[in-house]
């Protein structure tokens, strides 16, 4: 660890005694434990502020140094772009080549983000795949340009071990002093300018601005509501019948949540199921919507109305969950209905799930005796090899080919193909948001079995519903079922 030496006023031959020795020993052991004890300080500072790999700072140290690189660019006038930044399908490439390849492209990147910060910047790592770079700008510098150019060096293609990896990178955007002075706020207004930009795809640039920060505000006040109205029950569910088109009868519901908010009013689907979906409610949402779903259809048949089935619609969420099966045959024994009395649709983007949870839990629900219908046919991916293996009973024609059925002619054309793969397949196809006559009446002569929407009846509330049912010859003392006129 070190020498230890005596130095004499005066030449003289070294002459050793016990007290030489002695001091030697003491002195030696005390100055080992104080180097020692500096080593280890150094390394515990290494594990409290830095990445272990990639040898950046860590988030703690990062908001320091970036809070001082403020104070310095505040007292000089200067701006300072901060970039929250994210490596795209990061997760794709540790999956498929390996863990060790993924941490050597972190410290790669890592490296480059050095090399960005030389000359007076910051750069720091986030868990995960996410970074901080922090870097004033001189008076005349154009952030724009300056920020492709961050971009272009980030992303030139990295040769590791045994790969070639091309990356791609999204980056969030604010700056001091105009998107705020505090680190907190700078680095929380990045982050959602990255989530913006992320949105939109891979590869881009998202930039903070006040009504990015409404946006945010209204977002994360109406996922409060949100949870509030999901934890008191405050949704409500209407009910759309779905008509078969050769004989006039109901073919069935089709379950559709509706959100009356004390203050906000009416707040469509549109808008509260994406953000249930992001915000992690909508495996409760589909749970509360099942079991609401089967207790209006038992006390429907309760009141004597001969409603065929009811369809609901479940979050690819909630496939990923094995018990699904077991908890809709507890709702159904709940309530009193069998199997055949319940469809549940699903949609095309759980057919690509690289995690086979799904495809078992649709085959359970299957050997159940649960109906299945595949929603939204031709929008998505539209993977026609695995509608040979699911046990689908029926497909739904989406509303976006029936709207352009009487002016397109490759609507008509596409809504026919889609047609003529339910039928070769034995499969019903309900076709959606049939709203004139028209389009009512292409479908009938392509062959469409069942039909929905605003041209028969639009979603309605439990009490309409039976009273629209009664209107059309179906009441307790007429247990026949309804035709349309």
């Amino acid at each position: 660890m070190g020498t230890f030496a005596f130095y004499y006023r005066e030449d003289g031959p070294f002459v050793a005694s016990s007290f030489h020795q002695q001091l030697v020993e003491a002195c030696a052991d005390l100055c080992a434990l104080a180097m020692e004890r500096e080593l280890t300080r150094q390394r515990i500072r290494q594990l409290a502020y830095y990445d272990a790999l990639t040898g950046l700072p860590n988030r703690s140290l990062l908001e320091t140094q970036v809070g001082q690189l403020l104070d310095t660019a505040r007292r000089a006038g200067q701006r300072v772009a901060i970039l929250y930044v994210d490596l795209d399908r990061f997760k794709h490439i540790n999956d498929s080549l390996g863990r060790a390849t993924g941490d050597a492209l972190l410290r790669e990147v890592a490296t480059r983000m050095r090399e960005l910060v030389h000359q007076g910047g910051v750069a720091g790592r986030l868990p995960g795949d996410e970074f901080i770079l922090a870097l004033p700008l001189r008076a005349s510098e154009e952030v724009n340009v300056l920020i492709e150019r961050w971009q272009a060096q980030l992303t030139r293609p990295l040769q590791l071990p045994g790969t070639r990896v091309d990356l791609s990178i999204s980056m969030g955007v604010a700056m001091y002093p105009q998107d705020g002075t505090a680190i907190g706020s700078l680095l929380h207004r990045a982050g959602m300018a990255l989530h913006q930009a992320k949105s939109g795809g891979t590869g881009r640039i998202g930039f903070f601005g006040v009504e990015l920060s409404r946006t945010a505000e209204e977002r994360l006040a109406l996922e409060k509501a949100l949870r509030a109205t999901l934890q008191a029950r405050g949704l409500e569910l209407h009910y759309q019948p779905q008509i078969e088109l050769a004989s006039g009868r109901l073919h069935g519901l089709e379950a559709l949540a509706r959100w009356r908010h004390p203050v906000l009013g009416l707040i469509p689907p549109a808008r509260f199921i994406p953000l249930a979906e992001e915000c992690g409610l909508m495996a409760t949402l589909s749970r509360w919507a099942l079991d609401q779903a089967c207790r209006q259809l038992a006390q429907w048949r309760r009141e004597g109305l001969a409603i065929p089935s009811v369809a609901v619609n479940l979050s690819a969420s909630s496939f990923h969950n094995l018990q699904l099966p077991a908890i809709v045959a507890q709702t159904l024994a709940c309530h009193g209905l069998q199997p055949s009395d319940l469809v549940v649709e699903l949609t095309e983007s759980i057919l690509i799930d690289s995690d086979g949870t799904p495809l078992l839990t649709i085959e359970r629900l299957h050997a159940q005796g649960v109906r299945l219908s595949l929603d939204d046919f031709g929008t998505g991916y539209s993977c026609l090899s695995y509608l040979r293996h699911l046990p689908i009973t029926e497909l739904k024609l989406d509303r976006s080919f029936v709207a352009d059925l009487g002016h397109s002619a490759k609507a008509r054309a596409l809504s026919a193909a889609i047609l003529g793969i339910g039928t070769s397949l034995g499969l019903a196809v309900v076709a959606e948001g049939v709203e004139t006559a028209a389009q009512k009446d292409i479908l009938q002569a392509q062959g469409c079995q069942v039909a929905q929407g605003f041209w028969f009846a639009e979603p309605m509330s439990p009490q309409a519903l039976s009273e629209w049912l009664a209107g059309r010859g179906m009441d307790p003392a007429n247990r026949g079922t309804p035709e349309l006129a």
